[in-house]
C-alpha cells in the first residue's frame, strides 16, 4: 500500500516532492557553493539537474525514488563532507519535477540511457550513483549498460526485487481516467511507471552479472514501503562486488532525510576504494 502511505504522509511535512528553482537558488546564497541549475536535451525529453561546478575529480549522482524531485536531496549540497572532494549532481526522473512533468517513462532502461546521456556531459574521473526507492533500479540498470561509465553505486532502500513488488488492486483504478481525475499529478506519475514495475525487475535479473563496480546497500529494518528483504536480493545478485550491507535497526524508509550521514559515509566509502 505505497501510495497510500505517502498520502497519509504528505500532511506531517515528511515529503516535499519538488521546490521551485527560485527557491532552491535562495537557500544557497549564504552557501559556500552556489547551485548552477539546468536542463539538457536526452533524445526527446528535457531532463532537469542541479550541480554544483568545483572542478572536482568526483561526481556523486543522485537518483531520486517515486514519487519525487532532485531536491529530496537538497541537504546533501550544504554538506562540508562531500563538497570538500564531490562535485554533487542531482536529477528530476522523467515525469518529475522539471523533465517533463506529467509524462512518465515506464521503461527502466529507457530512463537509465536518459539518464546516462545526462550524466555524460560531466567529465569527471569517478562518477558514483546514489539511488533511493525506485532509484536504486535506475541505477543499477546505468551499470548494467554502461559498466565502465561509472565507480561506484549506492542503493538506498531500493525497489530491485522483482518478488518483493506485489499486485496492489488500486493502481489499476488510478490508471482509469476517472481515477486519474481524482489522484495528483505526482502519484498517477508514480503509478504509471510502478504498475510495470515487476515485469521491468524480472527483465534485469539476466543482467545482474554485468555489475562489477562496488556497491554499498543501506535498508532500514521497519520499512514499510520497500521491504528489508531486498537487501538479501542484492547479496544474491551482487556476490562480488558488494562492499557492504547496513541494516538500519527501527530505520523506515526515508534514510536521505532521516540518516544522511549514513548515505555520505557510505559515498566517501565507494570513492576511497577507487
Amino acid at each position: 500500500m505505497r501510495w497510500l502511505l505517502l498520502l497519509i504522509l504528505i500532511p506531517t511535512g515528511c515529503i516535499e516532492f519538488s521546490i521551485s528553482d527560485e527557491k532552491a537558488i535562495s537557500q544557497f546564497e549564504n552557501e559556500k557553493v552556489p547551485l548552477q541549475i539546468g536542463d539538457l536535451q536526452a533524445y526527446e525529453r528535457n531532463i532537469h539537474y542541479v550541480y554544483t561546478n568545483q572542478l572536482r575529480d568526483n561526481l556523486a549522482i543522485f537518483v531520486h525514488g517515486s514519487p519525487g524531485s532532485w531536491s529530496a536531496f537538497l541537504d546533501f549540497f550544504k554538506a562540508d563532507t562531500l563538497l570538500q572532494d564531490f562535485d554533487l549532481l542531482a536529477i528530476d526522473r522523467p515525469g518529475f519535477g522539471k523533465s517533463g512533468y506529467g509524462i512518465a517513462e515506464p521503461s527502466i532502461e529507457k530512463q537509465a540511457d536518459l539518464l546516462d546521456q545526462v550524466v555524460q556531459q560531466f567529465p569527471h574521473l569517478n562518477k558514483i550513483l546514489i539511488g533511493h526507492s525506485l532509484g536504486g533500479p535506475v541505477i543499477a540498470r546505468m551499470a548494467m549498460d554502461y559498466s565502465d561509465r561509472y565507480s561506484g553505486l549506492v542503493f538506498i532502500a531500493p525497489s530491485i526485487d522483482p518478488e518483493m513488488e506485489k499486485e496492489e488492486w488500486y493502481r489499476d483504478v488510478i490508471a482509469t481516467r476517472v481515477g486519474g481525475f481524482f489522484t495528483p499529478k505526482d502519484f498517477e506519475v508514480s503509478n504509471d511507471e510502478i504498475r510495470p514495475l515487476k515485469q521491468e525487475l524480472e527483465d534485469m535479473l539476466p543482467l545482474w552479472s554485468r555489475i562489477r563496480i562496488p556497491s554499498i546497500v543501506i535498508q532500514g529494518t521497519e520499512d514499510s514501503l520497500v521491504p528489508k528483504e531486498n537487501a538479501d536480493f542484492a547479496m544474491k545478485m551482487l556476490p562480488d562486488s558488494l562492499l557492504e550491507v547496513r541494516l538500519l535497526k527501527d530505520v523506515d524508509h526515508f534514510i536521505p532525510w532521516s540518516h544522511p550521514g549514513e548515505v555520505i559515509e557510505a559515498i566517501r566509502r565507494l570513492a576511497d576504494a577507487q
